[in-house]
């Protein structure tokens, strides 16, 4: 399932993209419960991006209770600090989308995920889904009328080394 596709391999998506002249493209993961988008120029539009475009709409329509997204300590610099600069205020958990859901519940937040695409919309569903959110950021573009590329100026990933380190003692 999803060999050299999807949203752990989005290459040949965002290629099919440039090649095809298109505005964007979607890829979703093996269960579809993540999603990773491509804008018009190939660009990757990560889970951290797609949650600052979603948040910030929210935000500004009045449907981001308390300003708060729920991300993990794998989030990028980039989204803390749009969603600083945006007065989103951030709670951060362990990895994992069960660990985000309960910070969800305990802070009543509406949004939270993973910079993999895996995004929790809990007004509707109380798990990820990508087809879900991929929905959302099609709404958002045609709201706007704003291209994904466009929208996903909202932030700027910073460089990011992700490294697991092996301790003797927790």
């Amino acid at each position: 399932i999803n060999e050299e596709c999807g949203s752990t391999k989005p290459a040949s998506m965002k290629s099919t993209v440039w090649n095809e002249v298109a505005d964007m493209g979607i890829a979703y993961d093996g269960d579809g419960d993540r999603v990773i988008m491509a804008d018009g120029v190939g660009n990757t539009v990560d889970g951290d991006m797609i949650m600052a475009i979603i948040a910030n709409y929210l935000k500004e329509n009045d449907m981001l209770p308390d300003h708060r997204l729920v991300v993990t300590v794998m989030s990028n610099l980039g989204l803390r600090l749009a969603m600083k600069e945006r007065g989103i205020t951030l709670s951060e958990t362990k990895v994992g989308d069960k660990n985000v859901m309960v910070e969800m519940d305990r802070t009543g937040a509406v949004i939270g995920g993973e910079q993999s695409g895996h995004i929790i919309l809990s007004k509707y569903n109380p798990t990820g889904d990508g087809m879900l959110t991929s929905l959302m950021v099609l709404q958002i573009m045609l709201e706007t009328g704003k291209s994904l590329a466009e929208l996903s100026k909202i932030m700027t990933p910073l460089p990011q080394i992700l490294r697991n380190v092996t301790v003797g003692r927790r």
